[in-house]
């Protein structure tokens, strides 16, 4: 079975969370297990970020780049320069490009 992303982030959480709750109860003085704790928990953090980053756009970023693109269109129409025009094709090209997802 395949996990999602989202699974996958809300199963290290919950395993960064019970590293945290034993690395609270361990005593000060056992440093060699403190590290080992602090570097799981350090581990799983780095691997929630990386999958976090790696997270669709939403709804409203994907129409919002959407209507961006639409806007530099009109723009591309209206603006008088040539080099302008087609500056504002190519960001609005891209901006529809990235809108996909």
């Amino acid at each position: 079975m395949v996990e999602t992303a989202d699974e996958e982030i809300e199963r290290l959480e919950a395993e960064r969370h019970s590293y945290s709750e034993t690395f609270r109860n361990t005593s000060e003085t056992d440093a060699v297990t403190r590290a080992h704790l602090q570097s799981e928990m350090d581990r799983r953090t780095a691997r929630i970020q990386e999958l976090q980053q790696h997270q669709p756009l939403g709804f409203f970023a994907r129409w919002g780049l959407r209507g961006a693109s639409l806007a530099l269109l009109w723009g591309a129409w209206e603006i008088g320069p040539w080099w302008a025009k087609v500056g504002c094709v190519l960001l609005a090209a891209f901006l529809a490009f990235y809108s996909l997802g």
